[in-house]
């Protein structure tokens, strides 16, 4: 179906020959753990190279790409995120953008994300504080009228980014991933470019700052998570509405009013993005759409949800229900891709 996959067994690494590690996200412990397993050192990054990449991860970055992203291409397109290391600075913000989000450094799919919509609260203080206490500052950014969330896939390697695909995801009212759209790459990027027509010159600009910025130091999937919002100036509600509504609700007339926040977060690894879009390019029917969604139960003794049987045609999924991960009855979470239409 589109893919040569084969699965190995931690015993078997010591066994392959000119491969690359790619998991979700490098530590020291992973690499530790690697190499007692057999994998070569030429396969992952050195100790060094993992320090750096953890630099890199700051949240802090998507400040420097705001600001360079500003210089290329002469005009402000949002506010920017700005860092703060004391719980005062912090609730002072949050005191004068009551709808906002208070990020800590590092985090892992929506977690570390703190959105008040009422103001400094106790509970608010309390989680501030220990934040800060375990990663020394957090990121503090405006909420945002949101359209649509999106991403830009791109691929590092020998000092350069090069684009891949594109990504439209759902995420719930705390960032939280809730599922991707799979289809096509020119379907991805026709349904984006039909609310910002300025995107093209977006991601040109994004392309120019993460070869300056990232590609030196960093080969793989990385992605940019971006957000089209209403830039209407009386607009302060952050909307988490659907994006069939929005999309139908547009004319030409409000377009000039749709914004771009052209890097909430930058992810060094294969994300959930780059995933929808290779499933859209290599398994998807070219006329398909299908979700992409981790499903979850609460015991292994409870059903899965129920699901159509799959349709195959060509290699490509046409209809119903394909899972993608090794079915197993201890197993709490797996991946699916469902066709939409």
């Amino acid at each position: 179906m589109g893919f040569d996959v084969h699965a190995v067994k931690r015993n078997e690494l010591r066994y392959l020959n000119d491969y690359c590690v790619m998991p979700w996200g490098w530590c020291l412990d992973l690499r530790r753990r690697l190499l007692k397993w057999g994998a070569s050192s030429d396969s992952m990054p050195s100790k060094d190279e993992i320090y750096y990449l953890r630099g890199l991860s700051h949240r802090r970055i998507s400040v420097l790409i705001h600001l360079r992203l500003q210089e290329i291409l002469g005009r402000k397109l949002c506010p920017a995120p700005v860092e703060l290391a004391t719980p005062e600075l912090v609730l002072a913000f949050v005191k004068k953008h009551k709808q906002c989000f208070v990020k800590t450094p590092w985090s892992s799919s929506g977690r570390g994300i703190y959105h008040t919509t009422d103001g400094p609260t106790p509970e608010l203080e309390q989680w501030c504080r220990g934040a800060l206490k375990r990663q020394g500052s957090v990121l503090c950014e405006e909420a945002l009228d949101k359209m649509m969330d999106l991403g830009v896939e791109f691929y590092s390697d020998n000092g350069k980014a090069e684009v891949r695909g594109y990504s439209v995801f759902e995420t719930d009212s705390h960032s939280q991933y809730s599922y991707g759209i799979v289809a096509s790459k020119k379907e991805l990027k026709s349904r984006i470019t039909k609310l910002y027509p300025k995107f093209d010159e977006v991601v040109a600009a994004v392309t120019q700052v993460l070869d300056e910025l990232v590609a030196p130091h960093y080969n793989g999937w990385l992605g940019v998570d971006m957000l089209l919002f209403n830039n209407v100036q009386s607009s302060t509600k952050y909307k988490v509405g659907s994006r069939k509504s929005v999309s139908s609700s547009i004319t030409a007339q409000s377009l000039e009013n749709v914004g771009i926040d052209p890097c909430v977060e930058l992810n060094l690894r294969p994300t959930m993005g780059a995933i929808t879009s290779v499933l859209g390019n290599k398994l998807l029917a070219p006329d398909a759409e299908a979700k992409f969604i981790i499903e979850q139960r609460s015991s292994n003794s409870d059903p899965w949800p129920q699901s159509r049987e799959s349709v195959i045609e060509n290699g490509r999924l046409v209809a119903g229900t394909l899972q993608l991960t090794t079915p197993s009855p201890t197993a709490l979470y797996r991946a699916v891709l469902k066709v939409e239409k």
